[in-house]
Parts: C-alpha cells; sequence; structure tokens
C-alpha cells in the first residue's frame, strides 16, 4: 500500500512541537491521503482567442483513517473545524535520502484550518475525513531520520521479556521496559 510510505503529523497550533508525542499526533492507519494544488486562472480574450494567465493559488490537504474515539488528532481536527483554529501539518516521505547521521525525509509542512471532519460509517468500517485548508502556502523542506517507532507503528508497543519476579510496577514504570 503506498500510503504506507508517508508519515502525516497534524498538531494544534497552540500546542508546542516538544510536547507533542507520536502517538497521540502520528496519523496512523491512513487508507489515503491527497495534498491539491489548484490554480485558479484568470480568463482574458484577445483577437477572438481565449488567454489565461496564473490566478490564487489554493492547497488543500485531504486525509482519511481509521476512526478511534481515543485518538488525540481526531479530537484536534474536530476542535479545530467547530472553532476555526489552526493546525501545524507535517506530510513525510519516509524515504530517506542520503546516509548515515545525514540522511533525511523529504517533507511538507503548512499551517492548516479544518475545512470539514466527517464520520463515515458502512457495513466493514468507521473512517475519519478530514479535509484541511492550506493557509497561503505550503514549505517543502526536510527532516531528521525518524525514529523507529514513527515509521513502523507496530514498534512503539513492544514490550521485552522480563523473568518472573524481576520487576515490580507497571508498564509505564518499571525500569527493564523503558530503556
Amino acid at each position: 500500500m503506498a500510503v504506507d510510505k508517508w508519515t502525516l503529523l497534524g498538531i494544534p497550533a497552540n500546542v508546542p512541537t516538544s510536547q507533542a508525542t507520536a502517538e497521540n499526533y502520528v496519523l496512523t492507519g491512513t487508507s489515503e491521503f491527497s495534498h491539491e494544488m489548484e490554480n485558479e486562472l484568470r480568463e482574458s480574450i484577445k483577437g477572438n482567442r481565449k488567454d489565461w494567465s496564473g490566478g490564487v493559488v489554493e492547497e488543500t490537504i485531504s486525509v482519511t483513517f481509521p476512526y478511534d474515539p481515543t485518538f488525540t488528532a481526531d479530537r484536534d481536527f474536530k476542535e479545530a473545524c467547530k472553532h476555526g483554529r489552526q493546525m501545524r501539518f507535517w506530510i513525510i516521505d519516509n524515504t530517506l535520502i542520503g546516509d548515515g547521521e545525514n540522511a533525511v525525509h523529504n517533507s511538507t509542512f503548512a499551517y492548516v484550518i479544518p475545512e470539514s471532519r466527517s464520520l463515515s460509517v458502512d457495513d466493514e468500517e468507521d473512517n475519519i475525513e478530514v479535509s484541511l485548508k492550506v493557509k497561503l502556502n505550503s514549505a517543502d523542506g526536510e527532516e531528521p531520520k525518524l525514529p523507529d517507532e514513527i515509521l513502523d507503528p507496530s514498534l512503539a508497543g513492544q514490550v521485552a521479556y522480563e523473568t518472573i519476579g524481576q520487576e515490580t510496577g507497571n508498564l509505564e514504570t518499571v525500569e527493564s521496559q523503558n530503556i
């Protein structure tokens, strides 16, 4: 599935990036997304023929992902849409460019305002569809190598083996599970 080659990240503009965790803001399970740029051309007539020139450019990002009532990002999209709040949004190509410590991911960043958020339910699945309007323009750049937990979300929930009696406490607090 080609969508697995991309990482999407949406964070409300009022949340500091340093406080944004991957589990709360990376859109996992995305079934489809698009980034559309549209140039509203201007028409003029010259010598009984139509001529076109560039006009206003508009960008829209659309994302579809599975419904999960505990997923923070969906609640944020819903709130931002209801109240016209801005969000920061990244589209990151998971393919690494370069080698070693200098390896980077091509990325697109934009400030967005959700235009719509809809819950779509059928007999097989429940999905959220979000349409985001880009403020002014998106910008292309590079992100440093993403952590493996983001590139392969199944790794984020891995539990290491521990012997009987090795630890006392919860998964979140025991030393052997939080290395």
